[in-house]
């Protein structure tokens, strides 16, 4: 899409436009200015030089039409923390374009798409019944650790070949990890621990990659292998990068599913009642929950060719930030956007992303977030429920740390 207006100035001097989010307090309550950003100014060049789309029909409208790519003209990644080398993203299928991105999908989709969701329900589901049973005979969990880490960790360790007894090593370095999306703009302390979980996490799967070359398994790391032994062109680090975030994007996004999801029933105990008279709406709920509160509140493109959004012309090379989180409470797509309702009609939600790179663990991380929700729901009618403080975790993603609750 092109237009006549005129090329903005490519070094303007841009504004947060009070939602800056990186700002200690935006993780608690993102909502109300990202509101005020998507009034005041829609299209907002911010002053790291990104632009930021908070609308949902601009969002939407650069995930179905523009031409854009995840690196800049010269091939560099316009968010990276450039001293961030070992376990390093530039080398992930996110930030790759196609046809490099396509081949390396097709090849973990083989192990993360709806098939392996169907494979795993019986499983998933009877790790949820265990965690619910546990709570009720504590008369409490934490909802973190419990539930909404618990499950997806142990699922994606299965996918991966990661053995279970080493799920808990990765309980800390995912959260850690995803700050690295953006590391290029976090605070010196953040960058570091950033690099420190990418180097633990790279040494983990290079010896993991080593092991599995003598015994290969039905595992995701087993069939990286055996594509590059087949003529494909993946190179040990190459591997290892694969391997690393694809962990990182199952444990992280799911906890935040889960637990974002749950929070949002407990403070909304109508619709909690809701869901418990009427189990068929969970497939609804889930999707509410992303919308109401999507665990990662903006993704990034760059544009390849000029594009025009609301009204201002965008240059080749600039980095678009797509506000997930604004554009799912956009009231011109949503009516009473700020309203948890389950029952809500058209919940198109763009939580997973859009365009070639929509999220492809999405069949799993729905159909765990199914299970988990439910049976949290069915099986906790007639009590009382009290929430304890929530912590935030060190992830970039909104994502807690720890939500205890008491059954009463």
């Amino acid at each position: 899409m092109t237009s006549s207006l005129p090329t903005p100035d490519l070094n303007p001097v841009g504004d947060w436009c009070g939602a800056d989010p990186f700002a200690p307090d935006f993780r608690d309550n993102p909502y109300p200015s990202l509101h005020a950003l998507r009034a005041r100014e829609p299209v907002n060049l911010t002053p790291v030089n990104t632009w930021r789309i908070s609308r949902y029909a601009d969002v939407q409208t650069i995930f179905q039409k523009a031409k854009t790519g995840m690196t800049l003209a010269d091939g560099s990644a316009p968010n990276f923390d450039p001293l961030d080398q070992r376990g390093s993203f530039l080398d992930f299928m996110l930030n790759k374009d196609d046809p490099e991105h396509a081949r390396l999908r097709l090849l973990a989709m083989k192990s993360l798409g709806p098939h392996t969701a169907r494979l795993m329900e019986d499983e998933v589901k009877k790790s949820v019944e265990q965690t619910i049973d546990r709570a009720l005979a504590q008369g409490g969990m934490e909802v973190i650790e419990d539930l909404a880490c618990y499950v997806p960790s142990r699922m994606i360790c299965q996918i991966m070949g990661v053995p279970q007894q080493d799920r808990g090593l990765f309980n800390e370095w995912t959260g850690a990890r995803t700050n690295a999306f953006f590391g290029r703009f976090l605070p010196p302390e953040v960058q570091q621990r950033t690099r420190d979980a990418g180097s633990a996490m790279a040494d983990y799967f290079d010896n993991l990659v080593r092991e599995r070359r003598g015994r290969l398994g039905d595992d995701l790391v087993s069939a990286l292998i055996r594509a590059e032994e087949q003529g494909d062109t993946l190179r040990d680090g190459e591997l290892v990068v694969q391997a690393i975030g694809i962990i990182v994007a199952g444990y992280e996004t799911t906890i935040g599913l889960i637990g974002n999801g749950l929070r949002a029933l407990l403070d909304h105990p109508e619709q909690l009642a809701l869901l418990r008279e009427d189990p068929s709406l969970i497939n609804n709920t889930i999707d509410e929950c992303l919308r109401f509160d999507t665990p990662i509140l903006f993704n990034w493109r760059v544009l390849k060719e000029p594009f025009e959004v609301s009204g201002k012309l965008l240059p080749a090379d600039a980095v678009i930030w797509q506000m997930l989180a604004s554009a799912n409470r956009d009231p011109e797509r949503f009516d009473d956007p700020d309203r948890f309702d389950i029952r809500r009609r058209d919940v198109s939600h763009l939580s997973f992303g859009g365009g070639v790179h929509f999220c492809l663990g999405n069949s799993l991380a729905r159909m765990e977030g199914r299970h988990a929700l439910n049976q949290f729901a069915q099986r906790t009618k007639g009590l009382e429920i009290r929430q304890g403080n929530l912590e935030w975790s060190h992830s970039f993603f909104r994502v807690m740390a720890r939500l205890p609750i008491t059954f009463h």
